[in-house]
């Protein structure tokens, strides 16, 4: 009878050991499931922020250009002004003075304005608002700038306003 209850023991034991792993496989299978999940999401987080960053970085630079290109149409009246300069020299420098201070805003917010004439036209830079025939240059020259464009780093903020050559009508 001994010998049973030996086996019947054993029997026992050995069943409580099989259970026993089983659940801690499943336990370790589980602990591996919800770590990669945290995992997942950490990441899922730092993408997530990067993202924002980005997208009000973006929207802060949008914002200033909506500013900046109010101030691009009084300085464009300002030019205008001081290309018919009429009036007595103390008023003309005053203009003057505003102007280069405007000027010097812009470069400051890393605004630039940059020349166009004789250079081949490129619609990423450029609206053409007329063609005009000319065999001496090479078609879609600029021949001249009717009003200045503005870049920040590598972006257009506002195309040059440009009259191009054509070959003919």
């Amino acid at each position: 009878m001994s010998k049973k209850k030996n086996t019947k023991n054993e029997s026992k034991d050995k069943n409580l050991n099989d259970l026993n792993n089983n659940q801690n496989e499943s336990l370790l299978e589980d602990i591996n499931t919800y770590k990669s999940l945290a995992q997942r999401s950490q990441a899922d987080l730092v993408n997530y922020r990067k993202r924002v960053e980005i997208e009000q970085l973006e929207l802060r630079n949008k914002v200033k250009e909506q500013i900046i290109l109010k101030f691009l149409e009084i300085i464009d009246q300002l030019d205008v002004a001081l290309k018919h300069k009429t009036l007595d020299e103390s008023w003309i420098s005053g203009i003057d003075a505003i102007y280069k201070n405007f000027q010097n805003i812009l470069l400051s917010e890393g605004y630039e304005k940059f020349e166009s004439k004789g250079e081949i036209f490129d619609p990423r830079k450029h609206e053409a608002l007329l063609s005009t025939i000319d065999k001496s240059l090479d078609v879609n020259t600029v021949i001249n700038q009717i009003r200045c464009g503005y870049i920040r780093g590598d972006h257009v903020v506002r195309p040059a306003q440009v009259e191009i050559s054509k070959l003919e009508e």
